[in-house]
């Protein structure tokens, strides 16, 4: 009898040789995969999601091994395969996507001589074949097959990752697996990866494993989910089921701790303690420690993978209780009693001080930050310039968590980094309490920055490896001059322990090292408070935490505010988070604010198309809401030569005659129509020429220009509708004006935008 799945992983254990043992990274665990199925594998770090794959394609490290289990791909087990075997097997049958794509292209060669490699081999075919292939997968994932010739330091990061998916594909694999394959990537490149590649999955029939601890992502992608813990499978099922009504109390903890960007506003609940150490796991439940109803039973015995109805399956003594724990799950002093058992403190926002009339903290007035370009030397007074902040007004309030939204490449952590004279402007006034920060030096400048403070996304780079913890929150003390001896212990305590470190006595002693990355983060954060500064950037903080610790950070940026008076700039592509946190939000498109008004207003009203945009790209957790797959969008254009007119002009839908439109939208309009609606008989090659285009024709001009047009209107119809098309020789001029950025219009009390779709 053939098989139903494609993929069936029975009783996996994987462990790695360790000095102080082996470290149980996979233990039991049970999957399966049908033709055609897409499974989501989430969980928080360490949980053994990345093992388990590397597992089933033999790439584990040279300390890993698998201990037990089969690997039933395709009908035969191929656990027990030899390298060989393997080498026949990988990209042919069972290829891989991985989550860096820079560190998997050779940099030294081109994406075409890459892929083309790829193909031969495994199989017989010559270059020219291979090559012409590489065209087709390139158009298959949206990427003009002309790039093949590029080195990967000529692509942007979408771009790379999209390489990587067409050099996947390039043998027509069975089964696709993708390890974290958007993690690094913004909001609106991950939506068009992803929409891509289920579209290449419908296509093609073909498997996908998806791993992530973004269970966003995984609810609008996956067919099915597998959530792990501590090298075991706590639930499984299909996605939206498991999310809308989960049986594992660590699931409900995962669904509590993610924002929503549809639903209704609620408080997010952070899991307290951390995941079990392997080198010795729990004789019990793996998630007992943490479990808000664990018994005497769960320390004791480990439930198995009891089977549920409606193919679903979850590893809990209680399933008959899943509806109670559920409701219990929702309530925060249920997570808070956890946490005072584990000697941790939750964070709960449930009440709020009343605020006052706020004052005005800061005021941004034509804040500009470029950078040069060094050009050839041959090309004297050719200055080049990236426009990286042009432009920006907006205001900051005492005890206000203002968002800073946008793609990478907008500019936000520019002027994150300018606001706290990490970056001195280029050009603009931004006064701090009526003074110009620009011009603060010496004492005054170091008495500033006691006021300001910043948390960079990655903790672990920003904390030295060789300060213990005490040392890290005591430095900025130190060089301020403003505690010394047992005042200063006392100071680095109660800042670890307003960070949520508590007991803080059991963490002074500690290395970064020795810390998760939530608490890192946590670290960090007390650092940047342990000064009493009157506001705080915070660039991207959450980014690279799991599902399970980001609400906690998330609460305490509030509990900062409400509590101490502290102003935020939080800087995120993640309009969820920002709309958690956020009082007010600033959206960034190119070195401009394209909208900024309140949080709730500016995400319900989304007036300016780049808005819509961001929200329509945003992953939704909620089960209940089915979002359209964003395919087209196109990528961020170069800040270098920002666009004529309006910077988003170029992706709008509703873009106008008086948007901008300019030479260079010509050039990506017979790209995009060769690309995808075939070849232009009449016409050659074309360049930009400033404003302007200049099209080789041969043949009939009239002919030629109506060839021009339709391909323009394909682009756009404003497009076709401004141009002035002109013929002479053998080329059409095709001419455009000059047209300003367009201003913020009032909208109402505090929302303004920057479209021409609205009377000034």
């Amino acid at each position: 009898m053939k098989d139903e799945f494609l993929l069936r992983v029975k009783d996996l254990a994987i462990h790695y040789r360790s000095a102080a043992g082996p470290v149980q990274a996979v233990d039991g665990i049970d999957l399966a995969i049908r033709p055609g199925e897409a499974l989501g594998l989430v969980g928080e770090s360490g949980c053994g999601k990345t093992t388990a794959a590397k597992a089933m394609l033999k790439l584990l490290p040279p300390n890993g091994l698998i201990a037990r289990g089969e690997i039933h791909f395709n009908g035969r087990d191929i656990a027990p395969y030899s390298e060989d075997a393997m080498r026949a097997l990988r990209w042919k049958e069972i290829a891989w996507i991985s989550q860096a794509a820079m560190n998997a292209l050779d940099p030294v060669y081109r994406i075409g001589d890459q892929i083309t490699e790829a193909m031969q081999a495994h199989i017989d075919i010559d270059r020219d074949d291979a090559w012409e292939h590489g065209k087709v997968l390139f158009q298959a994932v949206g990427i003009d097959p002309a790039r093949l010739h590029a080195f990967p330091h000529e692509m942007s990061g979408g771009m790379k990752q999209r390489a990587v998916i067409a050099m996947a594909m390039a043998l027509n694999p069975r089964l696709v697996v993708a390890d974290e394959p958007t993690t690094a990537l913004d909001v609106v490149t991950q939506a068009q990866i992803l929409a891509r590649l289920s579209k290449l999955r419908r296509e093609h029939d073909m498997s996908l494993l998806f791993i992530t601890h973004d269970i966003s992502v995984v609810v609008q992608t996956c067919d099915r989910v597998a959530v792990m813990y501590g090298g075991k499978v706590m639930e499984t099922g299909p996605v939206r089921d498991v999310f809308r009504s989960p049986y594992h109390p660590y699931t409900m903890g995962l669904t509590n701790a993610f924002p929503t960007l549809e639903g209704a506003q609620r408080e997010l609940i952070s899991i307290p303690g951390t995941p079990p150490n392997l080198l010795s796991p729990p004789p019990g439940c793996r998630f007992a420690e943490r479990c808000p109803f664990a018994t005497e039973r769960c320390q004791a015995e480990p439930p198995a993978l009891h089977p549920l109805p409606d193919d679903r399956a979850v590893a809990c003594h209680y399933p008959e209780r899943a509806e109670e724990f559920r409701r219990i799950t929702r309530r925060n002093d249920t997570w808070e009693e956890v946490g005072e058992r584990l000697g941790e403190a939750t964070v709960t926002l449930e009440s709020r001080h009343a605020k006052t009339q706020p004052r005005r903290l800061f005021e941004v007035q034509g804040l500009r930050r470029h950078f040069e370009v060094p050009g050839p030397w041959f090309a004297k007074g050719a200055q080049r310039k990236v426009h990286a902040v042009d432009g920006i007004d907006f205001e900051l309030y005492e005890g206000e968590i203002l968002g800073l939204a946008g793609e990478s490449g907008s500019g936000k952590t520019t002027t994150a980094e300018v606001l706290v004279r990490l970056q001195n402007a280029t050009e603009g006034d931004i006064q701090f309490e009526g003074v110009n920060i620009a011009a603060l030096k010496g004492r005054s400048l170091k008495a500033f920055r006691r006021r300001a403070q910043m948390v960079f996304q990655d903790p672990y780079q920003t904390l030295n490896p060789r300060f213990t913890i005490g040392d890290i929150v005591a430095e900025p003390l130190i060089i301020h001059k403003l505690a010394q001896g047992e005042e200063r212990q006392q100071r680095v305590i109660q800042a670890l322990e307003r960070a949520g470190l508590k007991p803080a006595s059991t963490y002074v002693g500690r290395y970064p090292h020795e810390l998760s990355g939530g608490q890192r983060q946590r670290v960090a954060i007390a650092r940047a408070i342990v000064l009493e500064p009157d506001f705080v950037v915070a660039d991207e903080p959450v980014s690279m935490l799991d599902v399970s610790i980001r609400a906690g950070v998330l609460n305490l940026m509030r509990q900062f505010r409400d509590e101490l008076g502290i102003s935020f700039v939080y800087v995120s592509h993640d309009l969820p988070t920002i709309r958690y946190v956020a009082d007010r939000t600033a959206i960034m498109y190119l070195g401009e604010i394209v909208e900024i008004g309140p949080t709730e207003v500016v995400i319900s009203q989304r007036k300016h198309p780049y808005t819509q945009l961001l929200l329509e790209a945003s992953p939704e957790p909620d089960p209940d809401v089915v979002k359209q797959p964003v395919e087209a969008a196109g990528e961020i254009p170069s800040a270098i030569e920002p666009p004529n007119g309006c910077r988003f002009h170029t992706r709008c839908p509703v873009a106008m005659q008086r948007c901008g439109w300019e030479g260079r939208d010509v050039l990506a309009a017979l790209s995009s129509y060769r690309l995808n609606q075939g070849e232009l008989s009449a016409l050659g090659d074309a360049v930009a020429e400033g404003l302007n285009a200049c099209v080789r024709f041969k043949g009939d001009a009239n002919l030629a220009i109506q060839e021009l047009l339709t391909a323009l209107k394909c682009k756009h119809e404003s497009l076709a509708a401004v141009a002035r098309i002109s013929a002479g020789g053998d080329a059409l001029k095709v001419e455009f004006d000059r047209i300003p950025s367009p201003r913020r219009r009032h909208i109402a009390e505090g929302h303004e935008v920057a479209c021409l779709l609205y009377e000034e």
